[in-house]
């Protein structure tokens, strides 16, 4: 498709989310914007309840810089607060929903909100959470009527049109809280300039939409990618959006047939789940033409391709670094890496004296930004955590990769999760993307355990998918057919769940901490054959 034919909105990088939208909405304002449950809103429609929003949340006493939080799943209701709060000028902190007591109390603490949007089941777990008198004061309720009888979306909607407010260009838009698998969650700072960026960079340099684009995604609004890539995507390039409420394996491909989806992002086991439905004869018959997302598994990459008639497109990035510092050019893909860097961004694999590893040699991949406002701007009241992200203007992934001669990147695993055995470095995600293509298993875990030898050995901890009883014995099997066999797990341990954080991180440090106790072990079960 020529994107020729696609008139953007905010090429410039400069402004509001509030002055794109009110730019895309001069342009196309009867175009539909996003498509939820249902019901659409067109641009113009959306940029009347931004402003009816924002001038409701200034009526509960918001001023500029003030902070709003939503613990709400996808909903237009979101993306009222979220556009209200750019008009007016406040900072939007969106809530994981799964978050319920210390950690739901300490982000709205901690980010000093001063109005809080709730989901209407999870009204109990905010109040249980932080008792009306020990956090924020305002809250709105959706779905259910408050003492005035009014839910959320009657008071939002109720405000006096903020016309003549904008926000600062240059001030903060977001406060986006990322957990690690260990200590409190950190809230990363964005202005406005990564959102229009990434908009830009994402449909513009590689999806490359034309004018029959749709894009869809069921990625929750209270993370990076749905922000930056399928809201701002749509804005910027005035393709419609379907935001689904969730991801459903089972239902995925009749949504995208309901709605001529074109392009669809993904994260994490999405295309293993999505691969692993039972085989159907229509697969192929749908409207998809890319995937587009992070950790696709080298090993089905090309078979899932087939199966549903499109590419994967894999893309790279943070929360930090305008949610992709990283791509593959979409006329060279190259199956299992993640590409070269975008138009902003510089970005090497560094060795520990922060130097430029050889290409080949692994590293930690970092990134410095061409333009200014572009990366994060730090943790919010966390000094400590910021200086030690950056290094002579660089931002430390964290991640360990290498740089292959060919110019690609290839992600390898996080730096703490890099299992020693051996003497060798075994990638824990290659462990458990290869784990994961055994049809037996719905997840996996891999973490290094204490050796009688010194070191480590690998242990893969899997949870069935339902219904299935799972032989350790056979994981390793499948696992030897497709490791090297030094990368082979020693021990299989069997679990109904993984431990994870609210960002449905797997907390492998607790996993290190239980150790091997109950796992099966393949060196005793040689022993005693």
């Amino acid at each position: 498709m020529s994107q020729t034919t696609v008139k953007y909105v905010g090429e410039d990088g400069n402004g509001t989310v509030a002055d794109i939208l009110r730019a895309r909405a001069e342009l196309t304002p009867d175009d539909t914007f996003v498509h939820f449950d249902g019901t659409d809103v067109t641009y113009a429609g959306m940029v009347d309840r931004a402003e009816r929003a924002a001038g409701a949340l200034a009526g509960l006493g918001l001023k500029p810089g003030d902070r709003v939080a939503t613990v709400l799943p996808n909903s237009l209701e979101l993306l009222d607060v979220w556009m209200g709060a750019a008009v007016g000028g406040f900072v939007l902190v969106p809530v994981n929903t799964g978050l319920k007591g210390e950690g739901l109390r300490y982000i709205l603490e901690h980010s000093e909100s001063k109005v809080v949007v709730v989901d209407g089941p999870l009204a109990d777990t905010l109040a249980a959470a932080v008792p009306a008198d020990s956090g924020p004061q305002v809250r709105l309720v959706r779905g259910v009527q408050g003492p005035e009888g009014l839910t959320a979306a009657d008071v939002l909607a109720a405000g006096s049109p903020a016309k003549g407010a904008a926000g600062d260009p240059a001030g903060l838009a977001t406060i986006l809280y990322t957990s690690g698998t260990t200590g409190l969650p950190k809230g990363v700072m964005n202005g406005h300039r990564p959102y229009l960026t990434a908009g830009i960079e994402f449909t513009q340099k590689f999806l490359r939409v034309g004018t029959d684009d749709v894009l869809y995604t069921t990625l929750p609004l209270f993370h990076v990618n749905a922000q930056m890539l399928s809201v701002m995507g749509s804005i910027v390039s005035g393709r419609p959006l379907i935001l689904s409420p969730r991801f459903s394996a089972s239902r995925f491909f009749d949504e995208i047939r309901q709605h001529q989806a074109t392009v669809f992002n993904y994260i994490g086991a999405m295309l293993t789940m999505l691969y692993k439905q039972p085989v159907r004869d229509n697969d192929a018959e749908n409207t998809l033409r890319l995937a587009v997302g992070g950790a696709a598994p080298k090993e089905l990459w090309r078979d899932f391709e087939a199966r549903y008639g499109l590419d994967i497109l894999e893309i790279y990035g943070l929360t930090e670094t305008a949610c992709f510092c990283l791509g593959s050019p979409p006329d060279d893909i190259k199956p299992g890496k993640l590409g070269k860097a975008v138009s902003w961004a510089e970005v090497e694999v560094q060795d520990d004296d922060g130097k430029p590893a050889p290409d080949g040699e692994p590293g930690e991949i970092v990134v410095r930004p061409r333009k200014d406002d572009i990366l994060f701007r730090g943790y919010l009241k966390n000094e400590e955590a910021t200086a030690k992200a950056l290094r002579d203007g660089w931002f430390l992934t964290g991640d360990r990769g290498r740089r292959d001669e060919d110019g690609y990147l290839v992600f390898l695993d996080r730096m703490k999760d890099v299992i020693r055995r051996r003497g060798e470095n075994i990638s824990s995600y290659e462990v458990e993307r290869a784990a994961n293509l055994h049809d037996d298993v719905a997840e996996s875990a891999a973490v290094g355990v204490p050796s009688d030898l010194g070191e480590e050995e690998v242990m893969i901890v899997v949870v069935p998918r339902e219904g299935v009883t799972i032989d350790p014995a056979a994981i390793r099997a499948h696992c030897a057919d497709q490791l090297a066999a030094f990368m082979v797990p020693r021990y299989v341990l069997v679990r109904d769940s993984l431990p994870k954080t609210a960002t449905q991180r797997v907390q492998k440090f607790e996993l290190r901490k239980e150790g091997f106790d109950g796992a099966w072990d393949h060196e005793v079960a040689k022993a005693g054959a």
